[in-house]
């Protein structure tokens, strides 16, 4: 009997789909830094408003790609070099919309990987995807501390609610080109508020007694951490305290034992492009993300 080539496999345990994929994943560990992040914290009990997708397909036995998909947000793909063969691609993408059916809104993942992966969904549905975002992954493991700036960080309070909350309505409108959802980012505060600060917290640049600046963090993998939501409110820009916080949090992250931390930018924003190179953050590689219409 002649073996099957090609096998998708669909897991509702995410504990046993990390057993099975994390040593793939971790062989590029920056690449996938946020699948291995993200399925972390469902782990944790994040992401649980629908079933996530987990799946992987085999090809002769091997491991081919690797998917998850946490709606509403788009599906994730592992980093794959070269790329899949499209009969690979076509099969994960009818396991996708099959599962998720409506919810199955886009995907992320490798550049060349995502676009691939939009030609083949155009030509199955008839529909059209939107290049949403252009970003580059970056990886540090030493800080290049910037100059001196007036202030010091410290951890979110709950005194900071509101003005957080106000803040990460802001980071998504302009970072992540998303409309503000507040029940969204008050959740996010209380999370930060009340999570275990090695897995998750955030940060605050104070100067004067006024907080000017923020950056978080979530989704540890074996080895790093995903630095995120860095915002400065418009009237505290251009005076270094976005480097400030983001240099001071990464090097916190250093001394809790992380042996490196990712960041996700925006190809098109060159300032955050600059500065995070400027504090120690090396560029690894790039990831589009594609909205359907």
């Amino acid at each position: 009997m002649q073996e099957k080539v090609m096998k998708l496999q669909r897991f509702d345990n995410p504990e046993i789909f990390r057993d099975t994929v994390q040593d793939y994943l971790i062989q590029n560990e920056a690449e996938n830094n946020l699948p291995l992040g993200i399925l972390n914290n469902i782990i944790s009990g994040d992401y649980r408003e629908r079933e996530p997708y987990l799946a992987l397909i085999e090809e002769k036995g091997e491991l081919a790609l690797i998917a998850l998909c946490t709606p509403p947000h788009p599906a994730l793909f592992s980093f794959q070099k070269p790329s899949p063969p499209d009969e690979i691609l076509e099969l994960i993408l009818r396991d996708l919309m099959d599962f998720l059916e409506d919810d199955f809104v886009g995907i992320s993942g490798p550049k060349k990987l995502a676009a691939r992966l939009k030609d083949i969904w155009e030509e199955m549905t008839g529909r059209k995807a939107e290049k949403h975002m252009a970003m580059r992954i970056y990886k540090l493991d030493v800080v290049f501390p910037p100059p001196v700036s007036a202030g010091f960080i410290r951890p979110l309070e709950k005194k900071d609610r509101r003005l957080i909350t106000d803040w990460l309505n802001g980071f998504y409108r302009e970072a992540v080109q998303e409309s503000p959802d507040p029940a969204r980012a008050r959740k996010q505060v209380e999370l930060y508020l009340k999570a275990d600060p090695k897995l998750r917290g955030l940060m605050i640049w104070e100067k004067n007694g006024i907080q000017v600046s923020m950056a978080g963090y979530a989704g540890p993998t074996l080895n790093g951490i995903r630095v995120g939501v860095v915002y400065t409110p418009p009237e505290q820009r251009k005076r270094g305290f976005a480097s400030a916080v983001t240099a001071g949090l990464s090097q916190h992250l250093l001394d809790m034992g992380f042996k490196f931390c990712f960041l996700f930018t925006d190809l098109l924003n060159p300032t955050s492009n600059y500065i995070y190179q400027q504090i120690g953050y090396k560029p690894v590689c790039d990831v589009d993300r594609y909205d359907f219409k």
